[in-house]
């Protein structure tokens, strides 16, 4: 469990480190881009989300939502691919979405890991408020601001990037 939880931060680490960097240098030029590697992180999230369940299956015997999930995942990858150029007025939302839907799905996950490891996650609670915090900015974004958004929202990923490394150093411990 610990070993996912940590291929799990990785994996965000990478999504977020790039996706911000991208978005910080060329806001404009990179909407096309991001849109390749939203896809891409909701599809790997939904393959190791399968591997999850089948796993949880196999040694419980017991069926559970992370296959269903899994396969939700990548239809969603599918759907942000095929369907994303053409609703690029609802990209700033959607991701506010997914960094909100993240933001509750790490805080939840340090709340689990902190009754396994016995430590506080404060960072973990400090970095899970930001994703929500960002998420929900993002939502509400009026269009007029949205290259200077999307810039700060590009910082903010290289920040929560980090975060994620640091918060990797502690459960390694």
């Amino acid at each position: 469990m610990v070993k996912q939880f940590q291929l799990y931060r990785w994996l965000r680490f990478i999504f977020l480190l790039t996706a911000g960097i991208l978005i910080v240098i060329a806001p404009i030029k990179s909407f096309d881009i991001i849109i390749y590697i939203v896809s891409t992180y909701i599809a790997i999230y939904g393959v190791l989300s399968i591997i999850d369940g089948l796993s949880i299956r196999k040694s419980t015997g017991e069926n559970n939502i992370a296959i269903g999930l899994g396969i939700g995942a990548l239809f969603l990858a599918l759907g942000v691919l095929l369907f994303a150029k053409f609703f690029v007025g609802l990209v700033p939302p959607v991701l506010g979405i997914i960094l909100l839907v993240n933001g509750i799905n790490q805080y939840r996950d340090s709340h689990e890991m902190s009754k396994r490891v016995k430590i506080k996650p404060y960072l973990d609670y400090f970095y899970s408020a930001l994703l929500m915090l960002a998420g929900i900015v993002f939502i509400l974004n009026p269009s007029k601001t949205i290259i200077f958004i999307y810039q700060l929202f590009g910082l903010s990923l290289i920040i929560l990037a980090f975060f994620e490394i640091i918060n990797s150093r502690i459960y390694r411990d």
